[in-house]
């Protein structure tokens, strides 16, 4: 799904949650506007270079196409988040889709080369140091070293998905205040409908989660690479 469309589903998923602390009348407004369709993607984009994010643009956008319906839920549309609330929230969603398409490329990885690996266990091979002959070694030896380095990959990501891809929802300073004592009852909510964990605390000010996606990708690169090379 184009990132536009991903951040829309957020802010769909965001204002149902807000109707407990909003008008009604007005999250079901919102909600309607928020429809990837509805919006001008390259015109989004030329726009989030001037404004250092996407997400920007695409909300003065949303509260436009919501005045056009009804001018006083229009003020609703930025209220009680921030942008980097948006971002993060979709980011994660794009995380968490990108992790299962590998996890399933990694599974039939592994498959084969434990299928080889067990195929040529007798198999003569002539390893290398320093990309020169050296003593020979068991080809299916070589295929089992590659299925392990991308099952310990798989674990890595596994434990990504399930513990590292969090909801970001904190407001501008991190303290949901606009939401008065409804805050933590509306992030739970929209960490159900979004099937993303709560974390202990807002997470867009501490990178740790986005540098620990970056380094598992790094090393199944890593991996992929040697692999190829040899």
């Amino acid at each position: 799904m184009p990132r536009s469309c991903k951040i829309c589903s957020i802010s769909r998923q965001l204002w149902r949650g807000l109707r407990c602390v909003i008008p009604p009348a007005a999250g079901s407004i919102i909600a309607s506007a928020c429809r990837a369709e509805s919006f001008g993607i390259a015109a989004l984009s030329n726009a989030a270079t001037r404004s250092g994010n996407l997400a920007i643009p695409l909300v003065k956008a949303l509260t436009a196409n919501v005045a056009k319906v009804d001018a006083d839920a229009a003020r609703y549309v930025h209220w009680g988040a921030t942008s980097q609330d948006v971002i993060d929230t979709a980011t994660m969603l794009m995380l968490r889709s990108g992790i299962d398409a590998l996890l399933a490329d990694l599974s039939r990885a592994i498959g084969g080369f434990s299928k080889l690996a067990r195929q040529h266990r007798t198999t003569a091979f002539v390893a290398r140091t320093w990309l020169q002959h050296a003593l020979p070694m068991p080809f299916g030896l070589k295929l089992a070293e590659y299925a392990a380095a991308l099952a310990r990959s798989r674990t890595r990501l596994k434990r990504l998905r399930e513990k590292t891809l969090v909801l970001q929802f904190g407001g501008a300073a991190g303290t949901l205040a606009a939401h008065g004592n409804s805050g933590p009852a509306v992030a739970e909510q929209l960490a159900q409908e979004l099937d993303l964990p709560l974390p202990e605390a807002p997470l867009h000010t501490h990178r740790d989660r986005i540098a620990d996606a970056a380094s598992a990708f790094a090393i199944i690169a890593g991996s992929c690479g040697k692999i190829a090379r040899d």
